[in-house]
């Protein structure tokens, strides 16, 4: 029987960890989702590779990795995995080694010529950087599912006033997970409302803080948000508590079920992502991700004769990075002035 650990190789480990504190701790550390997909596709390639330790690689380890990826298949889809996917594997696992024969003395004999094997074709990284239209329902449909959503409990409410804020302000998922009440805050001087995110407080990317200015002026969708904001605070919940706080749902001695407002976060993005499943399912129309409502409203402003003043906004907004804004705001004055404004003025329907 072979004694070759087929789970982990204790040497593979060890660099494995330095690797991953360096990516999220240098000066221009990435994200821990970022970090996750390095842990993921080098893992990749210590299956395709038999868990040899990484002293060992040469070419033909590239070749059966590449072998290995051109294989495999996405659980959920049953079709082989994105063009996108093997890219990103293929360059985060030369990215490791390229770290390792510079960085750990006893890896330095690695050749960089058999770590060239990890590139790809040009055909093959146009395919992968190719992007496709992004289905997204139309303003109307969305409008009219956020009005056709109960209101008669707790939950209900909660989950009209999250559809609600991602169509007003177009977060990511991850910043709809972690609102806290007092990230809807309302900004006199402007006469705005905003979702800010403060990365010391929720899941922004790249650990950005974002204003989030309302986009429209629709009073029926703003005061969903407000009234459920109210609704938490007369409840004794903390400004500091999570805006969408789970629901528990258990049994009472007489096996009648009690649902019970929580001030735990919901734990899971899949559950956010049924919550608008639901709603849309609800009134008759197929899913689109939440992410879609950032394309619904893009499209919709690139058709505005101030499309590119909208723009600008807009990315703010969803926390692009860029110049626009900055020198607006160097020479033009306060730049959340305008962005609230220009949002503001943009009229949902």
């Amino acid at each position: 029987m072979s004694n070759i650990d087929t789970t982990h190789n204790k040497a593979n480990e060890i660099v494995k960890r330095k690797f991953f504190e360096q990516l999220e701790h240098r000066k221009d550390g990435k994200d821990p989702k970022t970090v996750t997909q390095y842990v993921n596709a080098i893992h990749e390639f210590e299956i395709a590779t038999g868990y040899k330790d990484f002293k060992m690689f040469n070419s033909d380890w590239a070749m059966d990795f590449k072998h290995h990826l051109a294989d495999k298949i996405n659980i959920r889809t049953k079709a082989p995995i994105s063009k996108s996917l093997y890219f990103h594997y293929l360059a985060h696992v030369r990215e490791f080694f390229e770290w390792l024969i510079v960085n750990v003395k006893s890896y330095n004999k690695i050749k960089l010529r058999d770590i060239e094997y990890l590139h790809v074709t040009r055909n093959d990284k146009n395919k992968a950087r190719a992007t496709g239209y992004q289905e997204s329902h139309s303003l109307k449909d969305i409008l009219a599912t956020i009005r056709s959503m109960p209101s008669n409990t707790e939950m209900a409410l909660r989950n009209r006033a999250m559809v609600s804020l991602c169509l007003l302000t177009t977060p990511r998922i991850g910043a709809l997970q972690t609102a806290r009440i007092q990230s809807i805050k309302y900004f006199k001087q402007y006469d705005a409302w905003a979702f800010v995110q403060d990365p010391r407080l929720l899941n922004t990317k790249f650990s950005k803080k974002i204003t989030a200015f309302f986009i429209g002026h629709i009073q029926e969708l703003i005061d969903y948000v407000i009234v459920w904001r109210e609704y938490l605070l007369a409840r004794g919940f903390k400004e500091k508590d999570y805006l969408f706080p789970k629901i528990a749902t258990s049994f009472n001695s007489d096996c009648m079920s009690v649902v019970t407002l929580t001030r735990d976060p919901i734990k899971s993005s899949s559950t956010i992502r049924e919550i608008f499943k639901q709603a849309f399912l609800s009134n008759g129309l197929p899913y689109r991700k939440p992410h879609s409502f950032r394309h619904t409203i893009t499209r919709i402003m690139k058709r505005e004769s101030n499309a590119v003043e909208l723009s600008i906004a807009l990315a703010e907004n969803m926390g692009h990075k860029g110049n626009l804004s900055t020198l607006h705001a160097s020479y033009g004055g306060d730049y959340e002035q305008q962005q609230s404004a220009i949002l503001k003025a943009f009229e949902l329907e």
